[in-house]
């Protein structure tokens, strides 16, 4: 069949489909119900062709706002991002383009999502509503469960090595640890040394100054900041103050974070986006507004954007064929009752049908095989 669909056709398919935008640091905006992209070289918003600066996603255009109620972390799997909605226990599944983003559909099932991470090939994300008390839902990378297990009360999901993943725990104030090999979920004990952190949110990875860190988001408490420990050991080292002063409020209260190639460090909070420079300690405004209420931070590549691998797990082969195929039978893509696009992986051009323009574009992401 290979030989067959690629003798029809062959031609080169743009990867990052942008304006020259490859790399990108992206944060939802639940107050503005878009994701925002931000230049991870210089700190500014993306410098995108066809939209306003930094406006890459705009949810209300395919996703009904009603629905939405608190937008917590959209984070790059494969080809596509994935955006986790508190309230109404979704996760919203876009293409990873540059100009063009398409809507891919809603993945429903983990209750109360929240952060996220790629752990073995795997989305693992955080939830506030299995078990008892709350737990790690283990998805394939289209979207189909794999299974949960158990943490308490977990906001965000990090690996650290081959076979641990931490979890930041809001009910104990800490970080706890868990096995993502062998017996995925053991619980192998309390990572993080003794800090005042309160209400853990993002967590991530900080190479300072050649020293290997792991970084906590602490939300709320007398002490809000990022918590800074040795990655090695789980040792406290410090905490690294955020703050803005803005004209109605002054801000110390981050939700998300990430390092930048220019040496600060992103920032997210209530009103808004912020870049610290560490050596100063002082804070300056990327993104803000009245109630700009941002989430977590996470990188995108845009050139690892996929066209034709409708199933996400990184090939162009006869799976994503026998999808395309479905849908161009069908021709007309999918709309809810509501009058908004149910998802449709196979409109590879976003024009609302699957045709032979969309074919030509499959074929030659099937010509490849391999995505980048």
């Amino acid at each position: 069949m290979r030989r067959l669909i690629s003798g029809m056709l062959s031609l080169s398919v743009c990867a990052a489909c942008g304006a020259g935008v490859v790399h990108s640091l992206v944060t939802p905006d639940n107050a503005n119900l878009r994701v925002v992209s931000v230049d991870p070289a210089t700190g500014t918003l993306t410098p995108f062709a066809s939209k306003p600066a930094g406006r890459w996603i705009e949810l209300a255009d395919a996703i009904d706002s009603w629905t939405i109620g608190n937008l917590r972390h959209a984070m790059q799997v494969g080809s596509e991002l994935w955006i986790t909605d508190q309230i109404s226990n979704a996760i919203y599944r876009y293409s990873v383009q540059a100009e063009t983003p398409r809507f891919l559909g809603t993945l429903t099932g983990v209750q109360n999502p929240r952060g996220m991470a790629v752990v073995n090939g795997e989305a693992w994300i955080a939830s506030g509503s299995v078990g008892a008390g709350g737990g790690i839902v283990r998805l394939d990378t289209s979207g189909n469960s794999l299974g949960w297990f158990a943490a308490e009360d977990p906001f965000a999901v990090l690996p650290i090595d081959t076979g641990s993943v931490l979890t930041s725990n809001i009910q104990q104030n800490r970080l706890d640890r868990y096995a993502s090999s062998g017996a995925i979920g053991a619980f192998n004990g309390v990572w993080s040394g003794q800090s005042q952190i309160d209400f853990p949110m993002q967590l991530g990875r900080w190479n300072e100054s050649g020293q290997d860190r792991i970084v906590a988001v602490g939300f709320s408490g007398l002490e809000p900041g990022l918590y800074v420990y040795a990655a090695s050991s789980g040792a406290f080292v410090k905490r690294v103050l955020t703050i803005i002063i803005l004209p109605d409020v002054t801000l110390m209260n981050p939700r998300g974070f990430a390092p930048m190639q220019n040496s600060e460090i992103l920032w997210t909070g209530s009103q808004g986006i912020f870049a610290l420079n560490t050596s100063t300690g002082l804070s300056r405004v990327v993104y803000t507004g009245e109630n700009f209420s941002c989430g977590f931070v996470a990188p995108v590549d845009f050139s690892k954007y996929c066209a034709g691998d409708l199933n996400n797990d990184g090939l162009v082969d006869d799976s994503d064929f026998s999808i395309f195929v479905v849908a161009y039978n069908a021709l007309l893509c999918p709309l809810l009752e509501s009058g908004y696009p149910a998802g449709c992986t196979a409109d590879l051009n976003g024009d609302g049908l699957v045709d032979d323009l969309d074919f030509s574009i499959f074929v030659g992401g099937y010509d490849a095989l391999v995505c980048p």
